[in-house]
């Protein structure tokens, strides 16, 4: 892979990046023994060395679990890369082409590293990371027709539906939007608002219903194309794209824009698929 990658790193190689963890993870072993090994020579020197040693054993013992940790964690990222190469090899072309993370004649190209649900993020609970990969292909091609972030697309669906588990009826709606307009399907579901000062009060509203996610992402491309989000269509990064949505109007929650930033684009490293 010769292009430039996301931020997230390159993955055109990942037997070397295998490798190099192994490596980690030998030195972290061979530290360890020097540890075990150091406190029992003091032990043996006896009288005078016996007793320090002894008395520092919580120290060691607390050195022996971090270099512990640090193995475990060795473990976790060479099992990824693994996983991340398998995934890769085993994709059809059809998921290769929907993974994108590069921008090449101004669309997003493919990188192995988004190859075929490869997204896995510590801060995220299986569902979540499971629903950021079934939005992601959807999202990066609303991004090639209308220029909307990757990140935005995703961080508003995982706000406004909490990561899919919160939808308005039983169709796919994962961005709240209200029925305005619509002459399709339709649910009803109570809903809460906020007044200027910060107020919150409820409601019961009509929204929209959407039998797929990707129909879902299709009409919030559509409702993003209007006038008054221009400026979502045009910015240049995540922080830009935020507050410009909150500015059009999509939401009457007072600090909507800075929770999409960093409560779910920055917590979840979604910006890693912007270009």
């Amino acid at each position: 892979m010769s292009e430039e990658t996301i931020k997230t790193g390159k993955y055109d190689n990942f037997d070397q990046g295998a490798s190099t963890v192994s490596k980690f993870n030998d030195t972290i072993e061979t530290e360890k023994q020097n540890i075990i090994k150091m406190r029992e020579a003091l032990i043996n020197e006896g009288v005078f060395m016996g007793p320090i040693a002894e008395s520092c054993g919580g120290g060691f013992t607390s050195a022996n679990k971090l270099l512990s940790g640090q193995m475990e964690n060795f473990d976790v990222v060479s099992s990824y890369l693994t996983k991340c190469k398998d995934n890769y090899l085993n994709a059809d072309d059809k998921s290769k082409d929907l993974y994108l993370s590069i921008k090449k004649n101004g669309k997003l190209q493919v990188t192995e590293g988004l190859a075929y649900s490869a997204y896995v993020n510590k801060n995220c609970a299986k569902y979540q990371s499971d629903f950021i990969n079934q939005i992601l292909p959807y999202a990066i091609q609303l991004y090639n027709e209308k220029g909307i972030l990757p990140s935005l697309t995703i961080g508003q669906a995982c706000k406004e539906s909490a990561f899919g588990t919160a939808r308005p009826g039983s169709g796919y709606n994962v961005f709240g939007i209200k029925a305005s307009g619509w002459k399709g399907k339709t649910a009803n579901a109570r809903t809460g608002e906020q007044t200027k000062s910060g107020s919150t009060y409820y409601i019961n509203a009509n929204f929209r219903d959407y039998d797929t996610l990707e129909s879902a992402v299709h009409d919030y491309g559509e409702v993003l194309s209007l006038d008054r989000y221009a400026k979502v269509r045009s910015a240049k990064n995540y922080k830009e794209a935020a507050h410009a949505v909150k500015a059009g109007g999509y939401a009457t929650g007072v600090n909507y824009d800075n929770s999409l930033i960093h409560d779910y684009i920055e917590a979840y490293h979604l910006n890693q698929w912007d270009p």
